[in-house]
């Protein structure tokens, strides 16, 4: 009677554990779609401390916990891979290790990889790789701040006088509309810098008598500008051409950052605010463009390749690279 019921609860308790390794399984599916959900299939790397998986006679695996691309995986090796690389010489950086989803496990590598202080080694570092993205970021925004400010009073100043060749009371307005919301609100600030280089190519086509595109968005209005400009130097067609591919970058550019971020139709009602940093730069990016086409369009002795301009229109084009991959 005693074996029978000695038999009876060893059986019941192989049965709690083969449910507490199922319930295991499903923690481990479960922290892989968390971390998945917060950091997406980008940007976010990081690895455990390593813990001993299994031991034999005369060596043992050692495993941890591996985060990239969204996905939680096991990295593993053996002591005997350490000795047999230690052997050949080969650096730390140079060897290998075997990586096999956490569904492959074992229940026995399951219990030690899922264990709380190996997977808070995971989360710190995780956190530690964040903070150095972070302040990366810091810097480069100082950076941009620095080169975007300086910029920006050039442009300011360079735009007051194009303007002047224009007459246009309404550019004269919406120009100081812009350099007024750029400082008060950021996505309004955006919104207003698409719209005045949308305003511009409006009234320049109206002084050529051209007709607008159907298409008043700003990659349209500047390729209709762009097509009714007049060169007097054949050899500087080529050299145009490539300027031009420089301004749609940057106008494709404008347009992507006033899509997401700027105020025209609620668009950013439930985003985070943009930096100011890269309000400014869409600012710039719009004068220097407005600036470029105005000066081709009154003819004036500015060489419409060179002069401030031309050049903020280079340093914005390099910013707005990052900005069009985001």
């Amino acid at each position: 009677m005693y074996m029978d019921d000695r038999i009876k609860a060893l059986a019941a308790q192989k049965r709690l554990i083969e449910t507490k390794q199922a319930q295991l399984a499903e923690k481990a599916v479960a922290l892989e779609a968390k971390l998945a959900e917060a950091f997406g299939e980008a940007g976010v790397y990081a690895s455990s401390a390593s813990v001993i998986l299994e031991e034999w006679a005369d060596g043992h695996t050692y495993g941890w916990l591996s985060y990239a691309f969204g996905r939680l995986r096991v990295g593993h090796r053996t002591s005997d891979d350490d000795l047999a690389d230690a052997h050949a010489g080969t650096p730390e950086d140079e060897r290998t290790n075997a990586f096999q989803p956490l569904a492959n496990c074992s229940s026995n590598w399951l219990v030690r990889l899922l264990d709380e202080t190996i997977i808070g080694s995971l989360l710190d570092n995780i956190a530690a790789g964040l903070d150095q993205q972070e302040l990366r970021l810091d810097g480069s925004l100082s950076a941009l701040r620095n080169v975007l400010s300086a910029e920006s009073a050039k442009l300011d100043a360079q735009l007051a006088e194009s303007l002047e060749s224009m007459k246009s009371d309404t550019l004269k307005t919406r120009s100081g509309e812009l350099l007024d919301a750029i400082h008060l609100h950021t996505g309004d600030g955006l919104t207003r810098s698409s719209s005045f280089l949308e305003s511009v190519c409006a009234e320049v086509l109206r002084e050529r008598g051209v007709a607008l595109p159907k298409d008043k968005s700003i990659s349209p209005l500047v390729d209709a500008c762009i097509d009714c400009l007049e060169w007097p130097d054949r050899n500087a067609l080529e050299d145009a051409k490539r300027f031009f591919a420089g301004v749609k970058s940057i106008c494709g550019g404008i347009g992507a950052l006033r899509t997401h971020f700027g105020t025209a139709h609620g668009a950013s009602s439930h985003r985070p605010p943009l930096d100011a940093s890269y309000a400014m730069f869409a600012k710039n990016a719009s004068l220097a463009v407005a600036i470029f086409l105005i000066n081709c369009h009154t003819g004036r002795s500015e060489a419409p390749l060179d002069g401030g301009a031309e050049e903020s229109l280079s340093s914005v084009k390099q910013l707005i690279s990052p900005s069009e991959r985001a």
